[in-house]
């Protein structure tokens, strides 16, 4: 490399948000890569997305990002179109259950960082809502589905999770204990 090369430095991007909607304030676009070589293009990246948000100095934890806001999607999409074929089968209109439900879905989306910490810390002990009480919600789910014939796929392999770890000691630990069934190899 002759002494006047400048090293290249390449930032890897996962776009986080549908085509038209690239470019606007809401958009998030995360980014692995260098930090320096992120915060000098920083205002250049807000054009794609309002929110650029750097990762990483690893650019390949972008993509990462990007994968697991997806798989989180994919889990929260499967379970209401679960619901609202339960509810549908009942002559329910699934938006009408949306308003209603609307502060206990929200809050569920509150327990995301009390849940990433015992994560982080591998503490899963909980006073309160142990894996061992959420089993009979689930066989009542289960057992409405099936009389309703609607798919039990989804709630089984949730009660599969749930048994596996109570069988294993766990059933005063929080939900989160089951990272590590997702965790094995």
């Amino acid at each position: 490399m002759s002494e006047n090369a400048e090293a290249v430095a390449v930032l890897g991007g996962q776009i986080m948000t549908i085509a038209p909607a690239i470019g606007s304030p809401d958009a998030v676009v995360f980014y692995g890569g260098p930090r320096p070589v992120f915060d000098r293009h920083e205002a250049l990246l807000e054009v794609l997305g309002g929110r650029p948000t750097h990762v990483s100095d690893d650019p390949g934890v972008a993509v990462l990002y990007g994968m697991a806001v997806h798989d989180h999607m994919w889990g929260l999409l499967n379970g209401f179109l679960h619901a609202a074929a339960l509810l549908g089968d009942a002559g329910i209109r699934i938006d009408d259950f949306q308003q209603q439900a609307q502060p206990s879905l929200a809050a569920l989306s509150n327990l995301f960082p009390m849940l990433a910490n015992e994560i982080d810390r591998a503490e899963f002990a909980v006073p309160y809502g142990a894996l061992q009480h959420h089993l009979p919600s689930i066989d009542d789910l289960i057992a409405e589905s099936k009389a309703r014939g609607i798919d039990t796929d989804l709630p089984t392999h949730t009660r599969t999770l749930v048994a596996d770890a109570l069988a294993a000691g766990h059933g005063h630990d929080s939900y989160a204990r089951l990272v590590e069934r997702f965790s094995r190899g």
